[in-house]
This record gives C-alpha cells, structure tokens and sequence, in this order.
C-alpha cells in the first residue's frame, strides 16, 4: 500500500509539475537563483506589516491597464495584465507578449482579453476581480464590485457591444465579462485605486472608498471621455492623475482604435492648470509625504513603458 500511495503521488506531482511547467512556460534549469516560491510570503506572513505606514512606493508601467506596484517592503502587485483576443473576434491590439515577470499578488479588474492575462506573469497569488478586502505585510487591496462602462442599443445595431457579442452588456442584466472591480491598493501610507473599465458614476455606496484618493488610475480617452474624467477627478479629489488604456507607440497597434492620452494631458496643463509630470522612464517613485497637499497632479508616462 504505502509503495502504491508513493507511486501515485508522484505521478500526480509528475503530472502538475509538466502542467505547471506549460502553463507558466517555465524553465527550471534556466531558473535564476533563490528559487522563486512562496518562501518570501512565509516570511511576511510571519513578520507583517503595516500599509499606513509612509514608505516610497513604486510603480511602474507596463503598458495599457498594466502597473507593477511595489510596497516599502518589497511586496509586489501587478494590475490587469494584457494579452491579444484569441478568439477572432478582435484583431491584435498589442505587439508583443506581456513579459514573464515575477510577481507576488497579480490582480485583474475585469474579464476582457486586454486586462485578465493573469496566468502571462510568474504570480504566487491571483486575485481575479477580488471583492471585499484582502491584506498580506505591509499591502492592503480592497475590491469594489460595480459595472463595465456600456453603451445601451439594440442588439442589431452595427458596431454595437451588444451586437459584436450578442450579449447584455449594460446593467442590471449584463452578463459576467461586463461585470468591473475597482481595486484600491493601500501601501506606504497610499491608497492607489485603478479603476479598470468602470462605468463614469459607479453606485453611490462606493463613494466613501473612493474619495480623497491619493492615486486614481483611471484609462484616457478609449473608455472614458474627457468630461467622464474632470467629473471623477472633481468628485473624488485624488492627490494625484495616473491617464492608462491609452495609444502608446511601439506597444498598441493602430486597428486597435485606442487613442493617445497626449491631449487630455495638454488639456490638464493648459484648462485646469493642474501640475503635470511628464515622466521620462517607465518607473515612478511616491510618497505621501511628496503628495501632501497636491490636487489633482497628474503623472504622465506617455509612450515609456517596461519591456520585461
């Protein structure tokens, strides 16, 4: 008996390992060194921490919906992984692959081809559309649940969400794939909230999350209109403007209909006179010491963005 338990144990691990190997496209022979396992989660798990403490947090940009967040203690979280549609029904929006970075918490707004690539990263942990709240060392996630942004029309009207899909994709009966969830990650005394693809006035019941953010991720011209942004900025005060889901060059194909942020930004600059940080790399560094007493600052990446 104990050799045929043996036996069946490894199989399965046989079996794991060689779907865990495909599925991550993994190399362990080529594994750099410590090996890249939850031996740092035990350790933090041990330790703990406190997201309200002040600390440098970084971020860093990965294109479209795409940031690497990264707490005083080193903790990492990637937001909405891209990957392109494969199911024909949309052409290549990007033109390469979402590198395989290492990731300790890979969060996903939404379930559309161009945030939910979770599996493309090497995470320890996936919270996909994560509701409610979750808190490991020194980060805190809290999840809201509300809607897609949609454009209610007839089923067969060309052009339409409801048309190309033939589905419901406007609330209260929208299906699941046009469901959203703002996620706000508090770490280094921030609160950064990224907005994903949610609807311009989310329930009200949110609002107190939501006001007086410091960071609000929110995606520029392709899924909200300029006058959709002003009156989220205006309503909910965040000390700092992160424009995402935008055109970028050498990232974003041109049949993939996004835009460039380029004019909001002069439009922020020029009409509300809002200071703009034109970023000159794909990595920014905050505090909540910088941010004390900013409104409204906007933090531009334009075409910079991480590679791998």
């Amino acid at each position: 008996m104990r050799l045929k338990a043996f036996a069946s144990i490894v199989m399965f691990v046989s079996f794991a390992f060689g779907f865990g190997a495909q599925a991550q496209q993994s190399d362990i022979s080529s594994a750099p060194s410590p090996a890249w396992n939850d031996n740092s989660l035990i350790t933090i798990q041990k330790d703990g921490g406190d997201p309200s403490r002040s600390g440098d947090v970084k971020i860093a940009f990965y294109g479209h919906d795409a940031f690497k967040i990264t707490s005083p203690a080193g903790l990492t979280v990637l937001t909405d992984p891209w990957r392109n549609d494969s199911t024909g029904l949309y052409p290549k929006w990007f033109l390469n692959e979402f590198p395989a970075i290492r990731i300790d918490i890979v969060l996903s707004t939404h379930a559309h081809f161009d945030h939910d690539a979770v599996d493309r990263s090497h995470g320890l942990m996936v919270l996909e559309r994560l509701v409610g709240q979750f808190k490991l060392g020194d980060i805190e996630i809290t999840g809201l649940a509300d809607k897609h942004k949609c454009e209610p029309a007839p089923p067969d009207k060309p052009g339409s969400a409801s048309a190309d899909l033939h589905v419901e994709t406007c609330p209260p009966n929208n299906v699941m794939a046009f469901d959203n969830a703002i996620q706000i990650v508090h770490t280094g005394g921030l609160r950064v909230a990224i907005w994903g693809d949610n609807r311009a006035a989310p329930d009200p019941s949110l609002d107190h999350y939501l006001k007086n953010v410091d960071v609000l991720i929110l995606p520029i011209e392709s899924i909200l209109t300029r006058a959709e942004v002003d009156a989220i900025v205006q309503k909910y005060d965040p000390k700092a403007v992160v424009p995402a889901h935008y055109f970028l060059n050498g990232f974003t194909s041109t049949v993939s209909g996004l835009e460039s942020a380029d004019e909001w930004v002069k439009d922020q600059e020029k009409v509300h006179h809002a200071h703009v940080r034109r970023l000159d790399s794909a990595d920014l560094t905050l505090n909540a010491a910088e941010l004390r007493g900013s409104h409204h600052r906007v933090y531009y990446f334009g075409n910079h963005f991480e590679k791998k």
